[in-house]
């Protein structure tokens, strides 16, 4: 019969620590500015008209029919690159754990934009048109009364978003990152 031989998860247990502390920092900064960068999408796709719903439209449809692991291709190529031009930085800067950030921040952006529309067609008519008859502006009406409503409807599929980025970001620790700033070698 075969033993697992488990004398060497001690040993790992600090690689593995190290793979997770980095997969929660890219999931936490991605849930954050998804969310965020996500319901401006989602309120300016709402009103089915005009060059901001557009935009928006074409930022989800391209984001969500591209596979996550070519977004993540563009962005280990193009953005360090980008960022040192910008920035100032040397070549020597390593700059794969911002580009992961980035990459999976604006890719989930899409998925969230797309539950908060949802969300947000989910709030009666009645609740908005209420909120600006009260003297509310538009904006006001959604912040304070709109969005509030929704969240509690959108929080399941938030979560869910959240945890299937959590494990998508093995793509970004099958191998371990620098501690130093110093370039790596091969």
């Amino acid at each position: 019969m075969y033993e697992f031989d488990w004398s060497s998860i001690p040993g790992a247990l600090p690689f593995l620590w190290q793979g997770m502390k980095v997969s929660l920092a890219i999931t936490a900064v991605a849930v954050a500015t998804g969310i965020a960068w996500g319901t401006v999408l989602a309120c300016c796709a709402c009103p089915p008209r005009g060059p901001l719903s557009l935009f928006a439209a074409a930022y989800v449809s391209l984001f969500r029919s591209v596979p996550l692991v070519m977004v993540l291709l563009w962005f280990f190529l193009i953005v360090p690159s980008l960022l040192r031009d910008v920035l100032g930085l040397s070549h020597a800067a390593d700059l794969r754990l911002a580009s992961a950030m980035v990459a999976f921040a604006l890719f989930e952006a899409a998925y969230y934009s797309e539950i908060m529309r949802a969300g947000i067609q989910s709030v009666s008519k009645g609740q908005r048109s209420a909120a600006l008859r009260l003297g509310m502006t538009p904006l006001q009406a959604m912040w304070h009364v709109v969005l509030p409503q929704a969240f509690r409807n959108m929080v399941p599929l938030l979560l869910t978003q959240a945890i299937i980025l959590f494990q998508d970001t093995r793509w970004c620790t099958s191998r371990p990152w620098p501690t130093s700033s110093a370039p790596r070698t091969r």
